[in-house]
């Protein structure tokens, strides 16, 4: 039996750095009773939901609360010009670090999409208090807000530098409704009651999915039900008090707020739905899903982006919510705690996973002095605790052995001296005690090369004679943390792949997912050394381009400027959760997410990527590697959402790559497999749930690009 080395994931809140309290404000919405000429069926909860919430924000010291509600004593009617006008006023008196909590609590419905940015072709729509029947031939509803317009509202109020959290209790579905008893009611109108068209309107090709992630304030977004369910609200009064209504998120929500209890908002969410899950709520209203964005989930609640939480997993009796795309393995060792949001170390117990799936995996007792071995569990101890309800990370036995080829002169092809400076400092380099690091010319996953100045890393650390990959000399600082950084990516790697291909003619992947490369002419770029900047050339390389965008080439050659883009369309009804994750030629780890949903458009997985050899921060030339997982979007659960997760490079390193800037600096490994959830109420699930899809290339340098442009 061999031991491996462990990897420690134990993640102290308090290491982490926590801001000043923001200057927090709060717009609750609460839409109750409509027009008698709209038909709209008139609500109880909203009102409640409203009142619960200034409450709890009033304990919390929030003092600046905005009430648009019906039947509260200092409300305002929520009509559409009173909505929007709050939204809008708010933007122009917020500022930098301030926090805006913002929660629409009502009817919802959907109608036809005009202008083609929805993949499904209709618009989300929020009803206040003014709505009414579409005019005829007009097909829209009168006064509704759409989610484009509740969208420009956030970011406007985003774009001051402050950040938001959005919650919206209301339902955005046309499918037919489940049948409910008479203490639970939904919170949908049907389109058709009030006139409005549910064609589904044409998708734009040119449509940017991107988004506004680029603006300085964040966002967290949870909404009570995903867009096939209706949300509901539940009479909570019982036979001896009267009615009393609320809505089944917001009302849960609410508890949690209640009180000074810290939480992240993933530790928020996840207490929110496991509440949700519980048997003492009716069971016709456990049936929504609710879902989170955003780029602020393991902020603090009403803090900043810069403070991570600890991560856990939900719970189910022997079940936990965390499999082989989380980065688990059997024999992976968890602590047990009673609450979301219990201190790190308050454990109830301690555990093992065994018969890990794709998603999810057994829990076995173990005993305290439980240490992981790579091919050996622990001896079973006791009995699991009856009151767990989420696990935390604390080690795991992963197959951390990466091989580093000995390196070679880029002149001669000679390995170098064993006493060479830089095999000198590459062997000092592999001291990380989390891995198996070795140099090994027969079995290696990284290639090295020497260039007479500097050492290059990577899958393949030449072509045409030129060096490629991550580059580092002597003068750059420690070798030991870019070594730590390949180990991390190729693990990644290795870890994914494991589960790439598992499509079959019998196990089809439900989404199709579709990669294409726009090429631009090589003779359209500049030499390295003209003095353009990498932004002006590829702006007139691309505008130049008269090729059509084509499915990217197994092992493809790219070069300066070419773009790529992933998307992904449902082939067949249901909810899909897709995470894009790209490793590039620095070993920098990204990670884009998209929901698919029943058999629509195809919509953009992340933004697109523009490619280069020479980037903005520096050389970028080398082999670059992607994969798609596309997974089953379970019920009453959060999506597998791995954006912020498993990301291993800071902004200065991201900065040098045509992607995204890293925003979330992690331990990877701790954030793989502290990742998403992927269950509420568990349910097995196996490979068969999960496909995975590879794609690799490599980014030639200009010299290269020149030549074979010469040559044809």
């Amino acid at each position: 039996m061999k031991t491996v080395a462990l990897v420690i994931a134990i993640l102290i809140a308090a290491l982490w750095p926590r801001s000043s309290r923001a200057e927090v404000s709060a717009i609750l919405v609460g839409v109750a009773d409509y027009t008698i000429e709209s038909g709209i069926r008139d609500l109880k909860g909203p009102p409640n939901d409203v009142r619960l919430l200034a409450d709890a924000l009033t304990g919390r010291g929030v003092t600046d609360i905005t009430l648009l509600a019906d039947h509260l004593e200092r409300g305002t009617r929520p009509t559409r010009t009173a909505i929007l006008s709050a939204l809008a006023e708010k933007a122009a008196t917020v500022g930098a670090g301030d926090f805006v909590f913002i929660h629409l609590s009502g009817h919802g419905t959907r109608q036809t999409d005009r202008d083609g940015d929805e993949t499904d072709g209709l618009d989300e729509v929020f009803l206040p208090a003014d709505a009414g029947r579409a005019a005829e031939g007009t097909g829209l509803i009168e006064n509704a807000i759409l989610d484009d317009e509740i969208g420009a509202a956030v970011d406007a109020i985003r774009a001051t530098g402050a950040n938001v959290w959005l919650v919206m209790d209301s339902c955005n579905s046309g499918t037919g409704l489940r049948g409910v008893g008479s203490n639970v009611a939904t919170r949908f109108v049907d389109p058709a009651s009030l006139g409005a068209s549910t064609e589904r309107g044409a998708r734009r090709e040119d449509r940017d999915d991107a988004g506004s992630a680029d603006l300085p304030g964040g966002i967290i977004a949870f909404y009570a039900a995903q867009s096939s369910e209706p949300a509901r609200e539940v009479d909570m009064g019982g036979e001896d008090r009267g009615e009393d209504w609320f809505g089944v998120f917001t009302s849960r929500l609410a508890a949690h707020l209640v009180g000074e209890a810290t939480y992240t908002f993933r530790q928020l969410f996840q207490a929110v739905l496991s509440d949700m899950n519980d048997q003492s709520v009716p069971g016709a209203a456990r049936l929504q899903t609710p879902l989170w964005e955003g780029d602020l989930i393991d902020a603090t609640l009403f803090g900043d982006a810069t403070t991570i939480g600890v991560r856990r997993f939900p719970v189910d009796g022997e079940l936990i919510g965390a499999g082989l795309v989380h980065g688990m393995t059997d024999g992976t060792l968890v602590g047990l705690v009673d609450a979301a949001n219990a201190s790190s170390g308050d454990f109830t117990g301690l555990a093992q996973l065994e018969a890990v799936g794709a998603t999810d995996a057994l829990l076995r007792p173990v005993a305290p002095d439980c240490v992981p071995m790579e091919a050996e569990l622990c001896d079973l101890a006791g009995e699991l605790p009856e009151t767990a309800r989420f696990a935390e990370i604390l080690a795991r036995p992963v197959d951390l052995r990466v091989g580093f080829a000995p390196p070679v002169d880029l002149a001669s092809g000679e390995p170098l001296a064993p006493d060479h400076p830089a095999v000198v400092a590459l062997s000092a380099a592999m001291g990380d005690p989390a891995f198996a690091l070795s140099l090994s010319s027969e079995a290696y996953e990284v290639e090295t090369v020497w260039d007479g100045t500097a050492l290059w890393f990577g899958p393949r650390a030449t072509v045409g004679g030129f060096p490629i990959g991550l580059r580092w000399a002597p003068d750059d600082g420690p070798l030991g943390p870019i070594v730590t950084r390949i180990a991390k990516a190729e693990t990644a790697a290795r870890l994914f792949g494991s589960l790439a291909g598992a499509a079959s003619i019998l196990n089809p992947s439900p989404v199709e997912v579709r990669t294409e490369v726009l090429a631009v002419n090589a003779a359209d770029l500049q030499p390295a050394d003209a003095g353009v900047s990498p932004q002006t050339e590829c702006r007139a390389a691309i505008g130049r381009a008269n090729a059509t965008p084509v499915p990217l080439a197994p092992h493809a050659e790219l070069k300066q400027c070419d773009g790529l883009t992933v998307s992904a369309r449902g082939v067949v009804g249901g909810a899909r959760d897709v995470n894009r994750i790209h490793i590039d030629s620095h070993y920098c780890i990204n990670a884009r997410y998209a929901r698919i949903e029943d058999a629509t458009a195809a919509q953009r997985v992340g933004e697109g990527m523009f490619l280069c050899s020479d980037c903005p921060g520096g050389y970028g030339a080398g082999e670059e590697r992607m994969f798609v997982i596309v997974s089953e979007a379970m019920a009453n659960a959060e999506p597998l959402n791995l954006e912020g997760l498993i990301e291993n490079c800071g902004t200065a390193d991201a900065a040098t790559r045509g992607g995204p800037q890293v925003t979330a600096v992690n331990d990877f490994l701790s954030g793989l497999s502290s990742g998403r959830v992927t269950r509420g109420a568990m349910s097995a699930a196996g490979v068969a749930d999960v496909w995975v899809e590879s794609w690799r290339w490599t980014v030639v340098p200009k010299p290269v690009a020149f030549l074979e442009l010469e040559s044809n």
